[in-house]
């Protein structure tokens, strides 16, 4: 049955981190003890399948609608583009939930500011059911993945800063988003 794509206002944080960093830290999916586990600011992840250039991967996230709080559970095509960006891609399943679902796509994309980086998450979904799915989504969904996305990145920024207050590789260093504007624009 047909949908009725709905987009999400862009959510972005300014993180005090190396794009490198924020990247890996992101993309570290099924890393036992680190990466986006519980307890590490993000939901639950087994990867399923790696081809190379992308992964199948489930994803156990904790939402809460209220007074009442569930994981909700599904499958995405992982498309991870370093350091740049990473697409996120349903898989449609069945269930209540998201057997109504039939598009997530989530874009995070991450981009260098100085020794730093604004890490962005964009969200376009469709539930079935045309304008119903739509109406349901515009009302229902729509403040329920926004409330995530925004608690998500504030998690996200908080590992990706502590992971790059303890880095050799990538050490947090001081912004510098000026310099860089004036190396770019050739008057350096």
């Amino acid at each position: 049955m047909a949908h009725i794509p709905i987009d999400l206002p862009e959510q972005s944080v300014h993180v005090h981190a190396q794009r490198e960093l924020a990247f890996e830290v992101m993309t570290s999916f099924g890393a036992g003890g680190g990466g986006m586990g519980p307890g590490n600011g993000g939901p639950s992840t087994v990867v399923i399948q790696d081809d190379g250039d992308s992964m199948l991967v489930e994803f156990r996230t904790a939402l809460k609608f209220g007074p009442i709080a569930t994981t909700w559970m599904t499958t995405e095509r992982v498309t991870p583009a370093r350091p740049v960006s990473i697409d996120f891609k349903l898989v449609p399943a069945h269930g209540i939930v998201t057997g109504g679902l039939r598009e997530l796509n989530d874009q995070i994309t991450f981009e260098k500011r100085g020794n730093c980086t604004l890490i962005t998450y964009k969200s376009r979904f469709g539930i079935r059911w045309s304008i119903g799915g739509w109406l349901l989504g515009k009302v229902v969904i729509v403040p329920i993945i926004r409330k995530h996305m925004i608690e998500h990145l504030s998690e996200v920024k908080a590992m990706i800063e502590d992971r790059a207050s303890k880095s050799r590789v990538h050490p947090q260093l001081a912004c510098d988003e000026d310099a860089d504007a004036t190396q770019a624009d050739g008057a350096g």
